[in-house]
Order: structure tokens, then C-alpha cells, then sequence
């Protein structure tokens, strides 16, 4: 668990330190480390005793490093200017900014607390899965300069009992005033103000929407901590236009929206997802609120192994287990089964999702396999274009790879030139994983080894996107990994002869597994 922390705690502060492109100085950094080290000390003399003892040893030493460290900015502060000088700065404030958030000796206790549910009677449960994304979350909160944070996931993923856990946690830690806004479909500026307002004891004396937000901005510069969660916002939402101030040093926002586009258009310095419980965990926490453990369910060998299946077509959330195993508990065997039915099917949409990068082939192969799909009866989905804007992919995009029985990625020459192409693979390989998605690939004038050893345009596009976005970026890793395993899949070639009977033979396949393909209205 300590290695886990203090690599998770490194790459966030890198990932950081590349965000704010040395805007802080050592100076300002060296007073950031001084208040850190004295909140560290503070929280740690709270502990238990007998958890105190378990963390000493690595606090003592982190808090030497910060003494001396402290000392070498001091130092280095009173020389006179010079460009060796400027040189050993910048040194100087990478290693700040780095130690600021490598005392992950601290962290296993918060997270031993998690473990425990000891968050004022919050069923939290801190599983394995979820604990890149907690301890992101943690340090985002105490990052000097990250005043706005998004946390994504799927409806259901756990992202609201998340936030609150970890916002109770620093609360006692560290003095926090928190605010929690729910966001509805019927929410609107004023009634997220009023709320607002009944928690800070606001009297308005204004009622012009500008008004309000006036008045709010300036209650909160006056407060010395305040956190205010915005929980399942909307893709354009700005905190502003409430009256939450966005650059303050007081204030943390900390926004949860369904779908990462909606954070990034938010501008948080810091994007976080919360992925999808393992099958593990789904199985233990669908046990657990199915009853499907008890004496009288696990003798019955049948029984056991459906309800194993609907875990797993509960797609790791959370929210959705719950909500099936509760809806189960006590019920007879077919009542399961006709459960496990409806969840196959219902969420389809789409039988075929086509993937392919539109300058190579919409025109010629794609479009025409998209035709003779949709002549052969089959419900298919292919992207007019529309759907592609700026540098991540749509979440109308995502949502139709999801509600997919089988994804048809076209790979051609370019096919890895777009990041929106790439994208598109990893999440289908991830529904592959996760929903049992049928997968089947098409090298079209490529061979799967330059695709499997990133050769010839490959290699070159995947240099390309190192250039862009940083040779050892957690995005280009999960794109090279998804190239590698989509390369290894049973696919058809295709080089050179009549298109169409190509195609043709990719639609009497597909004719020959229509029951797997089989689709409900949602």
C-alpha cells in the first residue's frame, strides 16, 4: 500500500508541477511547505495513538528532508541573481513541489479510516480499485494552486459517496468549511444560490441573478477555508455564475460530472476519473447487498453461478449494484434469471459500432460496409463527423460504443494519426473487458505486426502523440497498450481485390452470431 501511495503521490505532483509550467516560485513554495509540515504535524497529533506509532518513522524522516530543504531555499533565496543561479531555482522548485506531496507515510491512515466506514457513519467502502482515484482526489485538495477539480465517472460509479468521504476526512483534518450542492435537471442558478445561502446565513439584498452571485463571491474571500462541491454538473457550468470565486486562494471547487468533456470545458487544473469496480469487487459488494452469501442462496450451484453473472452485467457501478442486488435479495431463481435477461439486452442500442478514421475510408470501405450492414438488417452505428470536436472524444461517442453488442474497428493506414480514433479503441477494448463486447478487427491495407511493434505510419503517428502529449503520459500508454492488444485479436486482412466481396463475407459473419447481436428498446 506504501509503494502504491508514493507512486500515485509522485505522478500527481509531476502531472502538477507540469500544470502550473513553474509559475510558483521558491520562495512561495518554501512558505507552502512550511504550512504543510505544520498541518501535517497538527493532524498527526490528532491520530489515535496506536496509529501514530505505525507512521512516525516516515513522518520524522519526511519532515527532516522538509527542514533541509527548507534551509537549501533559504540559501539559495539570498544569493544574488546570476543564470547559474535562475538554473539551481528551478532545480530547486521541482524538488519543493515534488516532497510537498510525498509524505505518503500520512495517507494509509486516512485511508486505514475509509476502510474501517470511521467517516461520521458513511458506508464507504475504500476498495483497491478505488484507490488511484482517492488519493488523487486527496492531493488535489491540498495542492496550492488547484483551486478547480473534476472527478468523472459513469452514472453510478460512486462518485458522490466519494467526494463526501474525502470532504468529511479533510473537514477534520484540516478545518475545512464544506458546501454540497446537488445539481438536478430542475437546478438553476438561483436555486443553487439560495442553497448556498442557507448554508452561509446569506440574506440577499439584491435579487438580480448578478446581484446574488456579488454577494456570495465576496462572503467567501472573507472565509479563511471553504471547499464547495458541485455534485453531477453539466457539461457547460460555470461556478462563477453562482458567485463562487474560481482563482481564490480560500476556496476549492470541486466539481463530479458524468463524463470527463464536461470537466475539461470547465477548465479544472485537475481532471480525475473514477473507473469501474474489478469483477472481484463487484461480486463482494453484490454479495453483500443481494444476500446472495447466506446459507439458504449458496447452497443452490445454479442460483450461485447466475448471480455471479449479474454481477458482473452490473458493469462494476457501484449505484447499479446495489440497486439490482437490493431489488433480488430473497427473490426466487427466476426471478434472477429474468433479471440477468433485461440487463443482456436492455442497455443495447446498437448491435454494430463501426470504428475507423474518417479521411481514410468513409467514403470508400466504411461507408459501404455501413450500407450493406444496414441492407443485411443489422442496427449500426458510424460516426458522420459530427460527433468529433476538439481533442477528446464525444460523450455521445462513448455512450454508443457502450450501448454496442460488437465494435467493427476499420484499421487503416492513419488510423492511429487521430486521438479521437485512439480513444474510441480504448474504449472499446475496455467494453470488451468489462460487458463482454464482441471485438473484431479489420486491417485494411495494414499488417497487424506494424501495428502490434508500432511500425511504419504506427510508429510515426505514436511519436507524433509522444511529442504532444509527454513520451510516459498515462493517455499514450493506454493508447499503445489498446494498439497491442487489438493487433493480437482474430481479425480479417484485407490487401487487395473486389471490396465488396470483402464485405460481403464481413456481413454473412455477422449474420451467423445475430442472436448475440440480439438488441431491446431502451
Amino acid at each position: 500500500m506504501k509503494k502504491f501511495f508514493e507512486k500515485q503521490l509522485m505522478n500527481i505532483t509531476i502531472g502538477i508541477a507540469k500544470l502550473l509550467d513553474m509559475e510558483s516560485d521558491v520562495e512561495e513554495e518554501k512558505e507552502n511547505l512550511i504550512s504543510l509540515r505544520d498541518r501535517l504535524l497538527v493532524a498527526v497529533e490528532a491520530t489515535d495513538d496506536y496509529k501514530t506509532k505505525n507512521i512516525n518513522d516516515e513522518v520524522f524522516v519526511w519532515l527532516n528532508e522538509t527542514e533541509i530543504l527548507i534551509q537549501e531555499a533559504e540559501k539559495l533565496t539570498a544569493q544574488t541573481e546570476t543564470p547559474q543561479q535562475k538554473k539551481e531555482c528551478k532545480k530547486l522548485l521541482r524538488k519543493l513541489l515534488a516532497h510537498q506531496f510525498n509524505f505518503s507515510g500520512f495517507y494509509p491512515v486516512i485511508f486505514e479510516s475509509f476502510s474501517n466506514g470511521n467517516i461520521h457513519g458513511s458506508q464507504f467502502v475504500c476498495f483497491n480499485s478505488r484507490e488511484k482515484a482517492s488519493s488523487q482526489l486527496l492531493v488535489a485538495l491540498q495542492v496550492h494552486k488547484c483551486s478547480l477539480i473534476g472527478l468523472y465517472g459513469r452514472s453510478g460509479s460512486g462518485k458522490t459517496t466519494l467526494v463526501k468521504a474525502v470532504s468529511e476526512k479533510l473537514k477534520d483534518i484540516c478545518g475545512l468549511k464544506v458546501l454540497f450542492v446537488k445539481v438536478t435537471e430542475n437546478s438553476n442558478i438561483r436555486t443553487m444560490q439560495d442553497e448556498i445561502a442557507d448554508s452561509l446565513n446569506i440574506k440577499f439584498d439584491k435579487n438580480s441573478e448578478a446581484g446574488r452571485a456579488r454577494i456570495i463571491f465576496s462572503t467567501i474571500e472573507r472565509m479563511y477555508k471553504i471547499l464547495v462541491i458541485f455534485d453531477d454538473v453539466p457539461a457547460k457550468f460555470n461556478p462563477e455564475d453562482v458567485g463562487i470565486p474560481c482563482n481564490s486562494e480560500h476556496c476549492k471547487i470541486l466539481l463530479t460530472t458524468c463524463c470527463q468533456q464536461g470537466s475539461d470545458f470547465m477548465y479544472c487544473q485537475c481532471d480525475i476519473q473514477l473507473g469501474p469496480l474489478s469483477t472481484e469487487e463487484s461480486w463482494t459488494l453484490f454479495q453483500k447487498h443481494s444476500g446472495i452469501d447466506d446459507q439458504e442462496y449458496s447452497s443452490s450451484y445454479d442460483l450461485s453461478n447466475v448471480a455471479r453473472e449479474v454481477a458482473f452485467e452490473c458493469e462494476g457501478l457501484p449505484g447499479k449494484i446495489k440497486d439490482v442486488g437490493c431489488s433480488l435479495k430473497s427473490k426466487p431463481i427466476e426471478e434472477w434469471k429474468a433479471t440477468l435477461d433485461s440487463l443482456k439486452h436492455s442497455m443495447g442500442k446498437w448491435q454494430i459500432f463501426l470504428s475507423f478514421r474518417g479521411d481514410d475510408t468513409r467514403y470508400g470501405f466504411t461507408g459501404n460496409l455501413y450500407k450493406d450492414l444496414c441492407q443485411g438488417g443489422f442496427k449500426t452505428f458510424m460516426d458522420d463527423g459530427g460527433l468529433q470536436t476538439g481533442d477528446q472524444i464525444s460523450p455521445s461517442l462513448l455512450n454508443a460504443i457502450e450501448a454496442s453488442r460488437l465494435s467493427i474497428i476499420v484499421l487503416s493506414e492513419n488510423y492511429a494519426n487521430s486521438s479521437w480514433c485512439l480513444e474510441e479503441l480504448v474504449k472499446i477494448m475496455e467494453c470488451m473487458k468489462l460487458k463482454k463486447q464482441l471485438v473484431w478487427p479489420i486491417f485494411y491495407k495494414v499488417e497487424p505486426s506494424d501495428i502490434r511493434h508500432l511500425k511504419k505510419s504506427y510508429g510515426k503517428d505514436m511519436v507524433q502523440h509522444e511529442n504532444n502529449y509527454g513520451i510516459n503520459s498515462e493517455r499514450v500508454q493506454k493508447w499503445k497498450s489498446a494498439l497491442f492488444e487489438v493487433s493480437n485479436l482474430s481479425g480479417k486482412t484485407y490487401k487487395t481485390g473486389y471490396e465488396h466481396e470483402f464485405i460481403q463475407k464481413i456481413v454473412e459473419d455477422a449474420d451467423q452470431i445475430k442472436s448475440r447481436l440480439q438488441i431491446r428498446s431502451i
